[in-house]
């Protein structure tokens, strides 16, 4: 019996040291951020700082980026008029996620479409 409650003991203390696994992604404070500038759209300059860093430190440290990442970053420079960046984040979400590619190709494409000519005003 008290060989057993050593080894329960044993058992327990071990456990205790074990540390959980790195993440298989690099989210950063993503999540939060973004359901922060779905509530409220003017908060999109606190995103985008968190997702450049984000991006930033996982690359350095050649780490994966989570899927739609790369995506939804090229998307808000798109909406900013950097489209050249845009279609350079588009890119890799396209080279890491390659089931993306039809979309991403349509994004790019949409980056450097010819905006509509105004209309001038009748009088």
């Amino acid at each position: 019996m008290k060989r057993y409650l050593c080894m329960g003991a044993a058992a327990l203390f071990l456990s205790a040291c074990v540390t959980a696994p790195p993440a298989k992604y690099e989210w950063g404070q993503y999540e939060q951020l973004m359901y922060n500038y779905y509530k409220k759209p003017d908060s999109v300059k606190e995103l985008m700082e968190s997702m450049a860093t984000t991006i930033r430190q996982a690359e350095a440290q050649q780490r994966s980026i989570g899927p739609g990442m790369y995506a939804e970053y090229g998307y808000l420079l798109m909406l900013q008029g950097k489209n050249q960046d845009a279609v350079d984040n588009f890119e890799k979400e396209k080279r890491r996620w390659p089931e993306s590619a039809q979309l991403m190709d349509k994004m790019s494409k949409m980056a450097f479409a010819p905006t509509a000519p105004k209309t001038e005003a009748k009088q």
